[in-house]
Parts: structure tokens; sequence; C-alpha cells
């Protein structure tokens, strides 16, 4: 604690005296960034300018017009509301807003309690945990099995039904947990005392959350590496699948939000696991202050959330008790609590002090625009790490598998199947093992049309009105050809409602197209699989890969070539395509640039589907309006070009056709791999 010293003359002004007790919102000039700096180093310094340092931080350096502003939500503010300045008075104060409190050394497990019995007393059913973890008949929802540690037994049990448990959220790292679940020791782990007499082999982390759950009372705990059996395909997979259930159904989560591996601990649970870092300064006689901050902007010093699976473990939790290198957090998806704020004390205040920037969305347990959410949450989990990269569709299936059942649709690929006539659009940088045409085979996603579908009736006239294409699909091992979409999906995914986005199937079309173009009369649109030697390529293009492809007519233009981009970043580099004669008649994003920059043509575009809204598809780098096609550029892939590969996403403006080459639009077969 920094005893108290004069306050500086700019300081004076603030009024620090009143506390956060009746004050209205109101900005304050603090001079230039030099001035605060000096006056927080003089001697003897300004004690409220040295709080003002931190909290300026790099927005205020070399600032000649610095201000702070106190707003009602909760204390003294600059640039961000991530980070705040409040009031040391939890004995005295009449409002959480703007209040702080001194953390100690470990958190009192009463205090963990005291957040969940106000969450679920105060906050009702969007905090309330689900019920069926556990699949109760077959071809019903939820696991065949629901193993957990019984921390006070000390083994690997069976959840019973109506069993409270706990779920871990934690980064592997490095870390490979010596102690796993396998096929050989089930019956060793599952004796009474097992882990007790192995607790030294597993890890920090692990251990720190089976002592969490018997300080506060609770008994079962998940944690993945002991309640998968880790060598058995049908057990992983019946988990991986499940992973929105499992932790829907958690009491909480804890999320171990600190460290870089398995070995980081919980700090604050135990004597000398953390330092205590909070500034406490006497502002005044009798009046201390200190820095608080969102629970997502100290979440983001930890490697927690650039890992890929533990997105999904935070989302669809409605609880989660979260530890930071600091700081630990109550956060549901009603409130926010900290053991440096006294939320806790006014349970009807709601926090909204999170994060400085893009907070970490909860999915809601009725997701209103579940294709939103999707593109939201693939924007949010793309650029997250894995440790492998076959991972990338299990690591989010919870998320997938939560949002299609709200949009009563299935997924191939990681793409709902419901609305595959939607689109995003990738980022350079391909990820093998899976398909071109889905954001899985690529490194980042953007938008495309998918983050545009706020309106659930425009995009759905735009689906019977502007899109053709009969999609076929190939499956793996047996590269048998199934539609996509059909009436039997509508009876296995449910019938769509008015805000759902998605096909509307019928006895003449799958799809639901109201088709208007006399040129797609008589057309085939399903594959004929007959020509031996042709499906033998497939078959063999599919053992190669072990992944879905797509199998549809469409109709294809080759044009001249490309332009050079009119920005540099890849963001938003967008090439031109260029017609028969050089004229310019659409945009085209690659895949990647690098491949694609140098290549000769002519060029292969599938016409995708037709499009009249004008939105920022692509991040602003193109206005316009004029009615266009939605693209794909493909090339052919490995043996006599039957198979391609997608390369990039765009737009062909109508009126070019006339520049596109010989032989002009035609009906072509594409097996898209």
């Amino acid at each position: 604690v920094f005893n108290a010293t004069p306050l500086c003359d700019v300081c004076q002004t603030l009024d620090l005296l009143s506390t956060n007790n009746n004050r209205e919102s109101t900005k304050y000039p603090l001079g230039s960034w030099d001035d605060v700096n000096r006056k927080a180093k003089a001697n003897p310094p300004c004690p409220f300018c040295i709080l003002l340092i931190p909290l300026l931080g790099d927005y205020g350096i070399g600032r000649s017009d610095l201000t702070i502003e106190w707003k009602k939500k909760g204390g003294f503010f600059y640039s961000t509301e991530g980070d705040n300045l409040a009031f040391l008075n939890e004995e005295t104060a009449s409002s959480p807003y703007g209040s702080a409190r001194a953390v100690q050394e470990t958190i009192d497990p009463a205090m963990i309690k005291k957040w969940i019995k106000i969450c679920e007393v105060h906050h009702g059913e969007p905090c309330t945990p689900k019920c069926g973890v556990v699949r109760a008949s077959e071809g019903g929802v939820g696991v065949k099995v629901l193993r957990v540690i019984d921390t006070i037994d000390q083994c690997i049990v069976e959840a019973a039904l109506g069993d409270r448990y706990l779920a871990l959220s934690y980064v592997w790292g490095d870390v490979v947990p010596s102690i796993r679940l396998l096929k050989s020791n089930v019956a060793e782990l599952g004796t009474e005392g097992a882990l007790r007499v192995l607790k030294d082999k597993l890890p920090k982390t692990v251990q720190d959350a089976i002592d969490l759950v018997r300080l506060i009372g609770e008994r079962y705990l998940w944690v993945d590496s002991l309640c998968l059996i880790q060598d058995h395909d049908d057990d992983m997979l019946d988990g991986i699948a499940h992973m929105d259930i499992i932790y829907q159904c958690a009491v909480f989560t804890i999320i171990a939000g600190h460290g870089v591996d398995a070995n980081a601990g919980l700090p604050g649970l135990h004597p000398e696991s953390r330092e205590v870092c909070q500034q406490i300064v006497e502002v005044l006689p009798g009046v201390q202050m200190t820095a608080t901050t969102g629970v997502y902007n100290d979440m983001s010093a930890g490697t927690h959330t650039t890992r890929g699976w533990t997105l999904q473990e935070l989302v669809l939790s409605h609880r989660a008790i979260i530890f930071t290198e600091n700081r630990i957090y109550f956060r549901c998806r009603t409130n926010c609590m900290s053991e440096d704020t006294i939320y806790d004390n006014f349970p009807s205040a709601i926090n909204e002090v999170l994060h400085s920037g893009t907070g970490i969305n909860f999915l809601a347990n009725t997701e209103p625009r579940p294709l939103v959410a999707y593109v939201s949450q693939l924007f949010r989990y793309t650029d997250r790490k894995l440790a492998k990269q076959s991972d990338t569709i299990h690591a989010i299936t919870g998320i997938l598998r939560f949002l299609s059942v709200h949009a009563r649709s299935g997924t191939i690929e990681g793409l709902f199947t419901s609305s595959i006539d939607i689109y995003t659009t990738d980022e350079p940088g391909r990820r093998e093992g899976f398909p071109s045409g889905s954001w899985a085979g690529w490194e980042c996603i953007r938008d495309g049309y998918g983050g545009f579908c706020e309106d659930s009736e425009a995009a759905n006239v735009w689906l019977q009105n502007q899109t053709y294409i009969v999609w076929y699909k190939r499956t793996p091992t047996s590269a048998e050809l199934a539609l996509v979409w059909d009436l039997d999906s509508e009876l296995k995914y449910g019938k769509p409602d008015a805000q759902h986005i998605g096909y509307r199937a019928n006895l003449t079309d799958p799809y639901g197209r109201r088709q208007t173009n006399p040129s797609l009369e008589g057309l085939q649109t399903k594959p004929n699989t007959s020509d031996i030697r042709r499906e033998k390529i497939i078959r063999r293009e599919m053992e190669k890969r072990q992944y879905h492809f797509l199998h549809f007519f469409a109709f294809t233009v080759l044009m001249q070539g490309f332009g050079n981009p009119s920005k540099s970043s890849d963001w938003e580099m967008m090439y031109p395509i260029l017609g028969s004669e050089g004229q310019e008649c659409g945009k085209i994003q690659f895949c990647n640039p690098k491949v694609m920059e140098n290549s000769k043509g002519p060029h292969e575009l599938i016409l995708l589907s037709t499009m009249d809204k004008y939105d920022g598809f692509f991040n602003d780098s193109i206005a316009l309006e004029r009615p266009f096609y939605w693209v794909m550029l493909i090339t052919s892939v490995g043996e006599e070009e039957v198979v391609t590969e997608k390369r990039g996403i765009g737009i062909l403006f109508q009126d070019c056709m006339e520049h596109v080459l010989p032989p002009g639009k035609i009906w072509k077969e594409i097996v898209l791999a």
C-alpha cells in the first residue's frame, strides 16, 4: 500500500473524497502524458498519477490532451472499458460500481460457494445447466457413459442420473499426462483410492481442480484425459461428438486461464501458488484506490484464449470459475463477479466491465440466429492453435452440434447441410486433410455471405430464388453418392420455422428452389456413377484424402486471367478478373495468392449463385451496386483431371458474360475435393 502524499493540482479537481457515492458521469482533463508521468515520479509523487500511469499505458504515451472519465458502470476509465480505477471501500460502499476490495494470497472457498449460490438463486433459466448428459435410450441425445473423478473416493466412476459434476477446461501444452484413462487401466483407476496413490503423477492443474471440487463441497469432476478412454476410438469420438452437452450440463466449468501447459495449476487456490499483484494507493487520508481488470482482458494474457479446444469449453458453459495469473473470476451468462470487486455483495447489480474490445460471448440456450453465431464462432476459432491439425473439426464439434440443432441442420465437414450455398471466404494457407470447399481446409476465414444473414426472410428468399446447384456428396471409404439435403433431412433434423435459414425441401426439389430460369430446364443434375473408370479415379482420390467430396453439376466459364490487386494486405487483396480482351469483369480473393499469382490462364470459374445484395462481403474492399454471380475458382488435381479443388471465391458481374472465353457458359460435372 502506498500511503497518501498530496494530490497534484489537477487530481485535486477529481473530488476523490466523494469516492463512488452518487457521482455523475464526468470527464476530467489531465493535461499531457509528460505532465502525468512527471508528477507520478516527483518527490513526493502525486498518488493518483501513480495509478494513472499503468491505466494510460501505451495509449497515453506522447499525448498532450489526456482525459479520464468517471462512468457510472464502474469507476474511472481511459480509452477502453476493460480496465478501470476504483475505490477500496467494501465496508462502506453503497454500490458495487466503482468499488473494489483487496485480494488475498489465497481465495476463500466460501467466496466461490457464494458466487454459485447467487447465480443459482437469482439468475434463473439462462444460467441453469442442462440435464440429460447421459443418453437415456438408443438413438437419444447424450454420451453413452459419463465417467467422472470421484474426488472423495479418489477414483474414476460412472456418474449416476442426476449427479452434479464440474468440468475442467485447460491446455495440455507440451505436457502429455503420464496418467491417462486407457483400455488397460480402466479397472485400476476405478478402484477406490487409485488417484490418491497416483496424485503426484497427475498434471498440477488436474490436481488443483480435484482439490477445488472438494474445497467447495462438490464431489465429481470431469477431465478429458481421465474420463474419456484415450486409446478407444469409439469412446473418444462419442465424447468429442457430445462435448457441448458435457459442458452445458456441468454445474460450472473450471477455466485454467493461466500458464502454457497442464502443470500451470490454479493460482490462488493454495498458499504460495501466486504472488498477489494489486497496486493499492492511498490517494487521500483514509481513501484507498486500486485498478481492476475485466475478465476477458485478464484472460487474454494466458494461452487458454489461443487454443482451439478451449473455445467451446467456455462458450458452451453456463457458469465458469476462471483462474488467471493474478485473479479469480466467476463468469456466468448473467453476471461476472471476482475477488477484487464487490458485486457479490449486491446480487442484483450487473458487472459490465468485462473487456476492452470484443468479449467472448456465451452461446444462448435458444440461439436466435445460429448461422450468424456459427460464422462469429468460426472467426474466433480458426486462428487458434491446435497440437494436431487433424483435430480442426473435432475441436469445435461441440459448437457445431449445438448450433446445427438450433439451425435444424446437419453438418458435413464443418458446413451446415441446410444452407451449403451460403459460403464463407478464406484466408491464405491450405490445411491438408480437409476439403478445399470447407473453412476447415484453410487457415482462417472471412464473412462471405454467411456473416450477413441476420435477416432470415431475405436469406431464405435468396436460397429459394438465386441458387440452383443440386448438391451431392461422396462419402469417405465407400464413395457412396447421396444428396446433401432432401426431405429425409427435414424429418431427421426438424422442419424449419420462419426464423430458420435453410432449404425447404419438397417432392419435386430437395432444395425447394423456385426456378424461373429456362436455361436450367432438362439439364442433368444427378451425377452418373456408371462410368467405371471415372468412378475408380474418384475412389482413389478419396482414399488419399479420407473426407467427403462434393459432386454436382453447375455452369462454369473460362476467364483470361487476373489483374493486380489495389491493396497490399492479404485481408484486402481482391484481384480483378479479366475477360477475353482484358476487361475487368469482377473480383476474386485467392485462397493462396502465392500459388495463383503466376499461374497461367485460362482459369475456370463455377457460377455458384446470383446476388443482388450489396454488402461489404470482402471487408469493404469492394463497393458496388451491380448484379453479380458468386463464383468459385477451381483447378484440377490428381489423375486425369477428374477431381478439382477450390482456389478462390469472388464475384463475376452478370453483365460481363460476353467477355468470357469460348465456349462460353457451359453445364459441367464437378467433383470438388
